[in-house]
């Protein structure tokens, strides 16, 4: 169940930021590195969530709308 949240979670962000992404002041943002972000960065390494800009694992997606 934690899983399917998770995916379900990625699939929204990343909806999020490509419906947004002609527009430059939306995007999203790394909450672990403080990066604006076009697409999410989130993925999935080992059977476990990893952050590639962080370089670490995860619990939860680290992605959020970045402010406008």
């Amino acid at each position: 169940m934690r899983r399917l949240i998770l995916a379900l979670t990625l699939l929204l962000l990343t909806g999020f930021a490509t419906a947004q992404s002609g527009d430059t002041q939306s995007g999203l943002l790394c909450t672990l590195t403080g990066k604006k972000i076009a697409t999410c960065c989130c993925e999935k390494k080992d059977g476990k969530l990893y952050c590639p800009l962080a370089k670490k694992a995860i619990e939860s997606c680290c992605c959020k709308p970045a402010a406008r």
